[in-house]
């Protein structure tokens, strides 16, 4: 499975996803059910981050890259995506698309779905690295550091699960708004951590262990910086 991961502005101000009747989230869910329709497509999901409640979140899963790939040539998607730029991305813009290939259904696992759909407060990491030709060196260094830090999390309470994996695009940076000229590329890590809420991460952060304990993930080589965010996942 492989995760196409879609980043974007909303083309209307002060959306509220939570909101059952937001005309925003029927469109948003109607073009998501389009896209479910072609072969290959398993999952679609969507969140509205919460620190930035103007940038929103979707999630497909495909069975392949290949899948994925043979939708967006058939005159049928490129409909579906001019169309979903026209009416959901700010300025029709082109938003930031790239693949995760993660190694399970990361945000079903991370939470529990509702009777409403909702799958829960998820932290997203967007680490952005210095491009490597050995991204392995850089991926063990990362599972090393949260080998340092889960037992402390899982002391505290409210860790639902996580998943993480390197994205297959270079990606330019920031993610969650407009890069900045001459910014570059980088190599990007995705890693997504459910909580039962947003409150307990937030507590968590605060707390002396990690404190102690952040710099096994700060200190790790290569690393430029980190997007850090909070959004609240929707499966259509």
């Amino acid at each position: 499975m492989i995760s196409e991961i879609a980043i974007f502005e909303a083309s209307e101000p002060n959306i509220d996803l939570s909101k059952s009747d937001s005309p925003f989230k029927a469109n948003l869910e109607q073009h998501l059910k389009t896209v479910l329709t072609f072969d290959g497509a398993q999952a679609a999901y969507y969140g509205q981050v919460i620190e930035k409640p103007h940038i929103v979140i979707v999630f497909v899963n495909w069975d392949n890259i290949d899948s994925h790939v043979r939708a967006t040539q058939s005159a049928k998607f490129q409909t579906h995506e001019t169309s979903f730029r026209s009416n959901l991305v700010k300025d029709n813009g082109p938003g930031t698309v790239f693949h995760v290939p993660f190694k399970e259904n990361m945000l079903d696992a991370l939470q529990p779905k509702t009777s409403s759909g909702t799958i829960g407060d998820t932290e997203l990491v967007f680490a952005h690295f210095q491009p490597s030709p050995l991204p392995q060196a850089a991926e063990d260094a990362i599972l090393e550091s949260f080998s340092h830090v889960e037992p402390f999390i899982k002391r505290h309470g409210g860790l639902t699960g996580y998943r993480n994996g390197w994205a297959m695009e270079s990606l330019s940076t920031p993610l969650l708004e407009n890069a900045d000229e001459g910014r570059g590329k980088c190599d990007m890590y995705v890693n997504l951590t459910g909580w039962d809420k947003m409150e307990t991460h937030m507590k968590f952060m605060e707390t002396q262990d990690f404190k102690d304990n952040q710099h096994w993930f700060m200190d790790v080589e290569g690393l430029r910086g980190a997007e850090i965010v909070h959004a609240r996942f929707y499966r259509v």
